[in-house]
């Protein structure tokens, strides 16, 4: 019998038996919990063999090794079973959670082949995260992302890859600046160079990436989750400490309620690829998460 709230996903795919046990122990001890194994995501989380006796999966059949744990969509960690190293035969699996609450010389992870003890470790260490840690965590990768979407704009030509040479450049620059007659051989390299489509387009992606970093209004990042708006009406507070930011409270609205200009600029983006600035608009990492200009 698979519980409500354990969703173990894609055809021939069974939870390996130690890690059943382990999981609907849990999850009948936190029905709020939803436990799930995605193949799409967690492929390379399988078996064809028992971890307790090595026998071997039923045909076409595939044990998986572990599972996300969240609450209303809210990642609160991972359950999972390993291969462990030990001349106990008994002990050649350990049961494992992972979680951010977890802090230990082997990271956010405990380990172990007590039944009873990796229950508890679950149901002590995995909390569900307060929305203002939720919305930091989402909003200051995205604010990175955008970062790194306008850095890869400007990089061609910041880095000088379509100029014929650094060193000419300087030459024909002081050359012009002196009001002096340019040397016609360089004069001739860089007019081609300057032509060429591909300089052009380098050329437009720089200026987009300069204007997007000038603008004097400054922009937002917007989390969408559960279908509202989540953003920190003060930047300043994802500059700042990262605990001040995740006790704070984000705005958290329907897209009716948000100002109509930024219901205009999130309705654009919302059409556009993942990963695209738009002038004077924003910037869209993927479908919940957003920059726009204020």
């Amino acid at each position: 019998m698979q519980l409500a709230n354990v969703d173990v996903r894609g055809e021939g795919i069974l939870l390996e038996p130690t890690l059943k046990e382990f999981v609907d122990k849990v999850a009948l001890a936190r029905p709020e919990w939803t436990f799930t194994f995605d193949p799409a995501k967690d492929h390379y989380h399988t078996t064809t063999r028992c971890m307790q006796n090595n026998s071997q999966a039923p045909v076409d059949t595939e044990y998986a090794l572990r599972m996300s744990v969240t609450q209303n969509s809210r990642h609160l960690g991972v359950v999972s079973i390993q291969r462990n190293v030990s001349r106990d035969p008994t002990k050649k699996w350990c049961l494992t959670v992972s979680s951010e609450n977890i802090k230990s010389r082997r990271g956010n992870i405990t380990k172990t082949t007590n039944m009873d003890t990796a229950v508890r470790h679950a149901k002590n260490y995995m909390k569900c995260p307060s929305l203002g840690k939720v919305v930091y965590v989402a909003v200051t990768d995205t604010w990175e992302r955008y970062d790194n979407a306008l850095h890869k704009l400007e990089m061609t030509i910041g880095r000088g890859h379509l100029v014929p040479s650094w060193d000419g450049a300087q030459i024909l620059l002081n050359a012009f600046v002196r009001n002096q007659t340019p040397n016609p051989v360089l004069l001739s390299q860089f007019s081609a160079a300057m032509h060429n489509p591909k300089f052009e387009n380098a050329l437009s992606e720089y200026m987009l990436a300069q204007h997007m970093r000038c603008l004097v209004q400054g922009t937002i990042p917007i989390h969408l989750m559960e279908g509202l708006y989540a953003f920190f009406a003060d930047n300043e507070l994802l500059s700042g400490p990262r605990e001040v930011a995740e006790k704070s409270e984000p705005q958290l609205v329907p897209f009716e309620a948000l100002p109509l200009e930024w219901q205009n600029k999130l309705a654009v983006l919302q059409l556009m690829e993942n990963g695209e600035v738009v002038k004077d608009v924003g910037y869209r990492k993927d479908a919940e998460n957003f920059v726009i200009v204020r």
